[in-house]
């Protein structure tokens, strides 16, 4: 039974690691800005930090402006600073009581970083799989060394672990390619 426990312990890991990947890139700067720019930038408010997509709504009004409207007035000041503080490339511009950010268009140099900030990203998550891989294989070896697993089995098991982080592997090239795409685009 250590083969399905296996499997298991890999694919906990597999998730973590896409999921991961997945919100750190949904932070990457690509042709059109989206909202997820600043969701998780953490505002100091009434003594506690909270992520300012609990205490705004965060929309596009076009392909390079993000709009910010606080659902407390009182917290137009914090959230701009929030902003300002995490150093994102834009200022930004009180609006009454909405927060206005204008990103500049993209040039070369900067799509180029982050399309090489997307590739580290991608093999910090390679990583993780392959740490959640080596943690199945050695429940694997370990199983065998009691006896509780054959050879074959053993063997079976670690190729069964080689085609699962093969197919992940794929998918997360797909991911990186369509993100690379979206980066480039204009």
């Amino acid at each position: 039974m250590p083969i399905p426990q296996a499997e298991q312990i890999f694919n906990a890991s597999k998730d973590e690691a896409l999921e991961w990947f997945e919100k750190e890139i949904a932070g990457l700067r690509s042709g059109r800005v989206k909202p997820a720019l600043v969701e998780t930038i953490q505002v100091e408010l009434y003594g506690s930090r909270s992520p300012l997509k609990g205490l705004a709504s965060v929309s596009n009004t076009d392909a390079r402006t993000i709009l910010v409207s606080p659902w407390d007035k009182n917290a137009t000041s914090a959230i701009a600073k929030a902003i300002t503080e995490a150093n994102i490339g834009v200022m930004p511009t009180v609006d009454g009581s909405n927060i206005r950010l204008t990103f500049p268009q993209l040039t070369e140099d900067v799509r180029n970083q982050t399309i090489k900030v997307l590739h580290a990203k991608a093999e910090e998550s390679r990583i993780r799989m392959r740490q959640g891989r080596d943690e199945a294989l050695r429940l694997l070896k370990n199983e065998k060394e009691e006896g509780t697993l054959s050879e074959d089995d053993f063997y079976g098991g670690k190729k069964h672990l080689d085609e699962l982080i093969g197919k992940v592997q794929v998918g997360l090239e797909g991911r990186i390619t369509a993100k690379e795409q979206d980066i480039k685009t204009i």
